[in-house]
Parts: C-alpha cells; sequence; structure tokens
C-alpha cells in the first residue's frame, strides 16, 4: 500500500516533533541536574571538611610510626601492649632478617667477582710485582731510615 503526499508529511512532521521533544527534555534535565549539583557543592564541601576535622581532632595522638591502638569494645590495655610488643618484634625480626639476606648477597658478589679477577694480568698491568716493590718506591718514606722499630726497655719499680 503505497503512501500519499498527505500522510508522508504528517508521519515526517510527528518525527521530528518527537526527536525535538526528546532533545529538549534531555536538555532539561541535565540542566536541572547541573543546577542541583552546583547548589549542592557548597554544602557538600563544607560537610567534607567538616568531617576531615572530627577525624582529625579524634585521632588518637601518635609519637612514633608503630600502629596506634585505640580500646574499643571488650579489650583490654594488656591485650593492645601484647600485641604492640608483638608487632614490635616483628619488625625488628624483618629489618634483621633483610641485613642478613643484604649481607649473603654482599658476600656471595665479593667471592664471584674475587674468583674472576686474575692477580697476575693485574699486576702486569700496573707493572706491579710485589708490595715490597711498592713500598721501596714510596715518595714519602723518610730516605734516612730503613724502617721504623720500637725499642722496648725494662723499667724497674723503685718501690
Amino acid at each position: 500500500m503505497g503512501m500519499n503526499q498527505e500522510d508522508r508529511n504528517t508521519s515526517s512532521a510527528q518525527s521530528n516533533y518527537g526527536r525535538s521533544s526528546v532533545m529538549i527534555d534531555f536538555l532539561g534535565c541535565s540542566y536541572r541536574a547541573t543546577v542541583r549539583l552546583i547548589k549542592g557543592l557548597p554544602s557538600r564541601f563544607v560537610n567534607f571538611v567538616k568531617r576531615k576535622i572530627k577525624e582529625y581532632r579524634n585521632r588518637p595522638k601518635r609519637k612514633d610510626i608503630s600502629r596506634v591502638y585505640v580500646v574499643v569494645g571488650y579489650t583490654t590495655k594488656k591485650r593492645v601492649d601484647e600485641k604492640f610488643n608483638a608487632e614490635r618484634r616483628m619488625m625488628i625480626i624483618r629489618r634483621g632478617l633483610l641485613v642478613l639476606i643484604f649481607l649473603l648477597i654482599l658476600f656471595i658478589a665479593v667471592d664471584r667477582f674475587t674468583g674472576l679477577i686474575n692477580y697476575g694480568e693485574l699486576s702486569q698491568i700496573f707493572g706491579i710485582e710485589s708490595w715490597e716493590e711498592v713500598m721501596e718506591n714510596d715518595p714519602f718514606a723518610d730516605k734516612t731510615t730503613e724502617s721504623t722499630s720500637f725499642i722496648v726497655t725494662e723499667v724497674s719499680d723503685p718501690g
């Protein structure tokens, strides 16, 4: 069945009205939501600041980096102190293990690198055969004395 000219005009007018109505409804809804958001911003901001200030004031005072326990409900100070001391011991043990692991890694690295060094080649590179050779060519040594020696004398007790 074919549509005549009059039916086409009315159907296009209704679809245009439907699209514009949806657009107007969407823009109106967006406008109302934006206005409500902007009107509510100052009070939400003030409430946020008040809440943060209250949390800061109610926080327990800290003296070190450890956790601070607030006694709430069915617990005792003794139980809180035990938990605090247990955490402190665990922190000391962790630090000790980290130091031990670091020292082991350092020892293994030094052992590996000293095994790779060929001291014969190094002595040829620098032209040093022995430590005595290094010491005899010392420019800061006193040439008048061969070595410094200590003389120990016995002291008699006058008593």
